[in-house]
């Protein structure tokens, strides 16, 4: 009974035929507004995308104006006839004959005389009448499957709601004063009036607008380190822009219209140029503002997709996100507009080299999966590391030597020729020899780093101090170990060519320091300059003195440790490279050749390769006009090279990742019995 009052609802008919005129009515919408881009392709994006939410409001409104217009006419259903009585029909023809004063014909006769005159045309409409009658038959169906369809995606954009929920309310916190005042003078120099909240994340993965009647833009708190402050400021200028045109607004009304007719790939369509020709017109306001800075704008938004792609997190529809809308050609049309606009900025060969590198960084960002250890961030960087290691053979920590020294040498040659890597090996003199002779077997680790096609640098005799150390006894250390390591690399006639200052402290003045400099290159010496310093030496510590307990989990939580710490130095100098130089300089990575750095290889090198980075040598890595800078730095302990170029430039230094509390605890007890 239900069913049947059901089927003979007319509200359910006329939504029913609704659906089914919405079909050719958006699709018409759609085909117009595909011309009119056309036409319109050289007008600004903002003339487009008006142009676009107009006609999906009128895809929205032309099918309610068709049920409303259906229930208001409701007009009788000609099938519904089949319910009369044979005596009521033969009535009503007995009084449409009367009225027209026709001659009454038999049912035979009707049909001849209908194919007689209308011929074609009455079978078209036979056909029409057909379908007309088995689509009413089926409308209760086909509107349940569009409730059903409804509901779900319904529960889809409730879900993106409640996803914003939590971004607004978990894991936020206010920006430093610095990004506080830059945020302020954005938002005056864009005159925005309304007040906005401006707060870091740690749940987002890329800086979005949140709300239309109170605001919020949330930015990534790793993308403050790993963008530099010009391109970042570029990126809020984005967010707004969309402030400013209440364009959170639109696109809910957008994921609304998308709920309501889920099945109509037009709508879908409609839709997404309209997003897309979003995203165009806030470029067009950004780079309006900030005319100058094309190329760091389109650098800013390669840069954010590379930080965001790895996540390989879906957002809402619901979000309005800087890096939204077709990438690729955004970046493309901001360059291009460059080169056409700005030439006595840029010229045209310089904008298209531009264009065509950053093309090349996205197009490898979303091209297959490839590699075992390669990801899609992988390809979007050019990046390149060397690793020097120090110091062959391992300082002895312990209180005894480290346990089983040759297997861990053998482990770790042969984990740096698995991924490739060439790196070098700085020895330490009195490891190997009393000055006189050389001890077997460490002196065999160095050659079986040497004759497995490794560089061998030097350190000094005695890892010691340059600073508390006078000149001369510091010259006579380091020459001590050169005449030991060239001992060994001349049974293979091979050259020595780096040197590593121990702890990377470079003297207590800059005039004493040149003057080892200039020893060094008479000798045919180069210092290595390490960008990427690090405390692993006391992760090592203390996975050796839990190997030596045979504490497996405690070594399992040392490594675990260890990686995450490694993970976050690489953010930290990697925002140094970004913040000083603009881009990617070549690294240079200072490690010990501890059983720690082997046992966790394929994890560290693994997170080094799906950050981007190529294994180099130290030759091209050094290489780098970066490496050119100027620094001063003079100090009792030893800082890597980004510090010391960020204080010979007045910069504030950025706070160092800290070790993991219970390895600075066991090194803390070390020290004490010491």
């Amino acid at each position: 009974m239900n069913w049947e009052i059901l089927t003979n609802s007319k509200t359910i008919e006329n939504l029913g035929w609704t659906l089914l005129h919405s079909l050719w009515q958006i699709a018409l919408i759609a085909l117009v507004l595909f011309v009119l881009l056309q036409i319109l392709r050289r007008f600004s994006a903002n003339v487009r995308y008006l142009i676009s939410v107009f006609a999906l409001a009128f895809a929205l409104i032309l099918p309610v104006a068709t049920f409303v217009g259906l229930e208001r006419n409701s007009p009788s259903n000609p099938f519904q006839n089949e319910s009369l009585t044979a005596e009521n029909v033969g009535q009503i023809d007995e009084n449409l004959r009367r009225a027209e004063n026709l001659p009454t014909f038999t049912k035979t006769e009707t049909q001849s005389a209908n194919q007689k005159n209308d011929g074609v045309f009455a079978s078209i409409k036979n056909f029409q009448n057909y379908f007309n009658k088995n689509f009413s038959a089926v409308l209760p169906f086909v509107v349940g499957v569009w409730f059903f369809g409804v509901l779900f995606f319904a529960f889809r954009l409730l879900g993106g709601v409640w996803q914003l929920h939590i971004f607004k309310t978990r894991g936020i916190s206010t920006p430093n004063d610095d990004w506080q005042e830059r945020f302020s003078a954005l938002c005056e120099k864009l005159k925005i009036t309304r007040t906005v909240k401006f707060l870091q994340s740690n749940l987002v993965e890329t800086p979005i607008v949140v709300g239309w009647l109170k605001p919020l833009i949330l930015v990534p708190t790793s993308v403050f380190l790993q963008i530099n402050p010009q391109q970042l400021e570029t990126i809020l200028a984005h967010e707004l822009v969309h402030i400013r045109r209440y364009d959170c607004l639109i696109n809910f009304a957008q994921s609304v219209v998308e709920v309501l007719f889920f099945y109509h790939p037009c709508a879908w369509w409609i839709s997404s140029v309209i997003r897309k020709e979003r995203e165009f017109a806030a470029d067009e306001a950004v780079i309006k503002s900030f005319g100058a800075s094309r190329l760091i704008y389109a650098n800013a938004l390669a840069n954010l997709e590379e930080i965001r792609h790895p996540a390989n997190i879906t957002a809402p529809s619901i979000l309005v996100a800087a890096n939204g809308g077709n990438l690729m050609q955004r970046i493309s049309k901001i360059l291009q507009k460059n080169t056409e606009i700005k030439r006595s900025a840029f010229s045209a060969w310089s904008a298209f080299a531009a264009l065509a590198l950053i093309s090349a960084v996205l197009l490898t960002v979303f091209s297959p999966y490839s590699g075992e250890f390669v990801n899609a961030q992988t390809k979007t960087k050019n990046r390149k590391l060397a690793i020097g290691f120090v110091s062959i053979p391992p300082l002895d920590r312990t209180e005894n030597a480290p346990k089983d020294a040759d297997a861990t040498a053998r482990l770790m040659i042969a984990k740096l020729t698995q991924y490739k890597i060439p790196a070098i090996g700085f020895v330490q003199g009195g490891s190997v020899s009393d000055g006189e002779k050389l001890y077997p077997v460490r002196a065999n680790i160095v050659r079986l780093w040497r004759d497995a096609g490794f560089e061998i640098g030097i350190g000094g005799y005695k890892h010691i101090w340059f600073y508390n150390t006078p000149f001369d006894d510091y010259v006579a250390n380091t020459e001590k170990n050169e005449r030991i390591t060239k001992q060994i690399l001349a049974e293979k006639n091979l050259p020595l060519r780096y040197f590593s200052y121990p702890f990377l402290n470079t003297g207590k003045s800059v005039e004493e320091r040149i003057r080892f400099e200039n020893w060094l290159k008479e000798r045919g010496l180069t210092s290595v300059k390490y960008t990427i310093d690090n405390n692993e030496w006391m992760y090592s510590y203390a996975y050796d003195m839990e190997r030596n307990d045979n504490d497996v989990q405690e070594m399992n939580k040392i490594r675990a440790a260890f990686l995450e710490y490694m993970s976050k130095m690489f953010d930290h100098y990697e925002a140094y490279s970004s913040e000083m130089f603009g881009r990617d300089i070549n690294q240079t990575m200072v490690l010990t050749p501890s059983r720690l750095v082997a046992d966790s290889a394929d994890d560290l090198f693994a997170m080094i390769e799906k950050r981007g980075y190529k294994f180099v040598s130290m030759d091209e890595a050094l290489s780098d006009e970066a490496y050119c800078t100027k620094e001063t730095f003079v100090g009792e302990w030893g800082i890597s090279w980004f510090e010391r170029w960020a204080k010979a430039q007045g910069r504030k230094l950025r706070d160092e990742p800290k070790v993991n509390a219970d390895v600075q605890k066991i090194w803390d007890e070390n020290k004490s019995k010491k």
